[in-house]
């Protein structure tokens, strides 16, 4: 809709330049208040009180968006597509919060990213500068209607936070904290200008503060002390003076040196994530209010204490569990788990929560069924689905590297891909029907992108002078070459598409992605198959799993992949083979040398992360850059699609028709868990012993269970148990 339509009359307001934090101040008069509602947005984030009282617990909003236009040209890799614009509004009940007569109105804004400026890596990136508008709508008891509106009659002062970077941190002047309260010190606003975009309620989760940790201090050095969460999150310490003073610091990273003072290599020394408070009364709380951190230790000047630490993502509930008698297995799911959430904020599943910050559609393609399957996350994934199409040119179909768009490297399929892979495992995991219906054309028009980007079939570049990665972040240096995993991967989403198209009814959509697949499986062939050797590339970092993921190669080709990984001490695979090779073991029944792999102790091993400290997943196999990337935990939805077998037939959207088919590695003889679907909860526990397996199986409507290949049974809905006697 149009600003119109949403705020009516409203205006936006702002402040003078140089204050990137104001307080800004209204009131409103109604006798007999019945009910209210606001809808409002703060660029780029806001808080808001009436009479005192803080109307939300939200965190982080509006939620992040591709805002309006701005200079492409100006990033570190020039983009001349032409995007779509949108902005989110909030709108609160607030009839609670209101009294009979005036009423009092305080936003307090905040950079977030509308308004950043302070991190360049990616090239500018600034929308325009922090502003405000809002409209309330109310009724009295007699049923008289009211509006009130934003407009230049508001005032303004600067508020306790002087300073505000989402990637840097906050400064705060505690003598301002009582921009609440305060009725003096105010000037007129400054009308502000509008800008071109198309306006949304938000309806995905806001971030919230879901729980809080008590820190541990590790040791006194002199000036500061550093504390230990004991876990890597997002979030912030929440501090307090234990005597007045001018000046405390917070600084936070996720490691430490061995003399305990911090290291920030994985964070970017040249971003330190930092707070300062000046003014601090002994006993006052001090925590940041538009910027979160992603750390597990800080260090803390001595003149101060930690409260507690809060532990702050988008609120999406986990609604899963998982627990095996392998070590391995477990710290996987909950690091996974906590690395999934602390990398979603203000509606964008990131790359890291404190370098970067950013939607890649690489990392989000890779993990959104993971996150769909095990966590409650429809709704933010439907928000970040649109930030994915507004970053679609409307010109050629191009899709960036990141949503909203932030700049970034990235490559094709692997990358822009997402617009096919989202929509796909909506359908899949919700059965949403409708919202892949309406990405259809989307989806086809950057197919046709990528052929217009191929040579000889094969997907070989993108954008004149920007990345075309294939697979990324390898243990050993990328040998497996781009052309064949973009066209892999390429092929992969038209099966996909494909198979969504038939179940709508677009069969002339599927008969020519049929047509297409195969000329680009040809293409594939030709160039990189070796009938001597039946080998794609040597095998080279997982080459024959995307092969064989694709239908290409055969079983020499599987048998190369499953005699050179049996053999194998870790991965040798980057974020897209890990998958890739995982699901295909798994999918040809080789359990065995997929659990031997996911809990190897090599190089390219998880155990490495779990060996060295990580309770989050690292951006690499050896721990450069940052520790907190949910990429490579995407392998983690096999823990209940293959060993708890908690899966669908393979037709069915939606877990229409329940599939419950265990495979249970060598080694491996406990383990239990659930999801919950659209459907309702589906758990799954088995024992098994050399001579027999129980299994508990739990299932909201009638399904079928199979485990090897003479057991199938039907399962009704509810509580099943089933016993088998290997002996037998």
């Amino acid at each position: 809709m149009n600003f119109g339509e949403l705020f009516g009359s409203a205006e936006w307001v702002t402040c003078e330049s140089g204050c990137t934090s104001p307080v800004i101040k209204g009131s409103f008069f109604i006798e007999k208040p019945e009910r209210a509602e606001i809808t409002v947005c703060g660029l780029g984030f806001f808080r808001l009180w009436i009479n005192g009282r803080e109307v939300s617990e939200d965190k982080f909003v509006p939620v992040n968006s591709q805002y309006c236009k701005r200079d492409l040209t100006a990033f570190e890799y020039p983009i001349t597509d032409e995007l779509s614009y949108r902005t989110y509004a909030v709108r609160y009940d607030i009839s609670k919060f209101l009294v009979g007569g005036e009423n009092d109105i305080r936003a307090v804004l905040g950079c977030g990213w509308f308004a950043q400026k302070k991190r360049n890596a990616e090239g500018y990136t600034k929308y325009g500068d922090i502003k405000l508008c809002y409209k309330i709508d109310a009724e009295d008891r007699d049923g008289k209607l009211y509006t009130f509106v934003s407009d230049e009659k508001l005032l303004w002062r600067q508020s306790r936070i002087t300073e505000n970077n989402i990637y840097f941190g906050e400064a705060h002047d505690m003598d301002l904290s009582d921009e609440l309260t305060a009725r003096d010190g105010f000037k007129k606003v400054i009308k502000a200008p509008a800008h071109e975009t198309e306006f949304f309620i938000q309806d995905c989760p806001a971030d919230r503060v879901t729980r809080t940790i008590e820190p541990k201090k590790l040791v006194d050095l002199g000036a500061v002390s550093v504390y230990d969460m004991g876990e890597n999150i997002s979030g912030y310490p929440v501090v307090a003076a234990t005597e007045d003073c001018a000046y405390i610091t917070v600084r936070c990273s996720e490691e430490i040196n061995a003399d305990g003072t911090l290291n920030f290599d994985s964070c970017d020394p040249g971003q330190i994530q930092c707070d300062e408070y000046r003014n601090a009364k002994k006993g006052e709380e001090c925590m940041p209010w538009f910027t979160w951190h992603g750390f597990r230790y800080f260090e803390l000047t001595n003149n101060a204490k930690p409260v507690r630490c809060e532990v702050v993502h988008s609120d999406c509930a986990v609604t899963s569990a998982f627990e095996s008698d392998s070590e391995m297995l477990n710290w996987l799911y909950d690091a996974y788990i906590r690395t999934q959430l602390s990398n979603m904020h203000s509606g964008v599943p990131s790359d890291c929560p404190h370098i970067e910050r950013l939607g890649y559609t690489g990392d989000g393609q890779l993990c959104c069924e993971a996150a769909m399957m095990l966590l409650d996350s429809q709704k933010f994934y439907q928000k970040w689905l649109e930030d994915i199409s507004d970053c679609q040119s409307t010109d050629n179909g191009h899709v960036q590297h990141t949503a909203p768009f932030m700049g970034g490297g990235g490559g094709p399929a692997g990358w822009g891909g997402a617009i096919a892979v989202v929509p796909y495992e909506m359908y899949k995991i919700y059965g949403d029907r409708e919202t892949f219906r309406r990405y259809l054309p989307k989806i086809l028009r950057y197919f046709d992108y990528l052929d217009s980007r191929s040579s000889g079939g094969l997907v070989c570049r993108e954008e004149q002078g920007g990345w075309c990665l294939g697979d990324w972040c390898t243990p050993e240096p990328i040998a497996i070459c781009e052309p064949f995993v973009n066209t892999a991967l390429y092929v992969k989403q038209m099966l996909m598409t494909k198979e969504a198209a038939e179940a709508i009814g677009e069969k002339e959509t599927a008969q020519m992605l049929g047509r297409r697949i195969e000329e680009k499986r040809q293409a594939i062939l030709n160039a990189y198959y070796s009938p001597q050797t039946g080998s794609f590339i040597g095998d080279v970092q997982g080459a024959n799993s995307f092969a064989t993921d694709i239908g290409l190669g055969g079983e020499r080709t599987y048998e190369n992949t499953r005699k050179k990984y049996s053999a194998a001490d870790s991965f040798d695979t980057g974020i897209f083979g890990t998958d890739i090779l995982t699901r295909v073991l798994f999918e040809r029944g080789d359990a065995n040398t997929a659990f031997r792999l996911l809990t190897s102790e090599g190089k390219g091993s998880f155990y490495n992360m779990k060996n060295r400290g990580a309770t989050t997943i690292w951006e690499n196999w050896d721990g450069e850059r940052s520790h907190s990337h949910p990429m490579f935990g995407a392998a983690t939805r096999y823990l209940f699609s293959f060993i708890l077998g908690i899966t669908q037939e393979k037709k069915s959207a939606g877990y229409e028709h329940i599939l419950i088919a265990p495979q249970i590695p060598d080694g491996l003889n406990y383990a239990s868990g659930h999801i919950t679907t659209v459907r309702g909860k589906i758990s799954v526990t088995f024992k098994r012993t050399e001579s027999e397996a129980d299994f508990y199986v739990t299932v909201p409507q009638r399904a079928r269970f199979t485990y090897g290949s003479g057991c199938e049974f039907e399962l009704r809905d509810g509580e099943n148990h089933i016993h088998i006697d290997f002996e037998e």
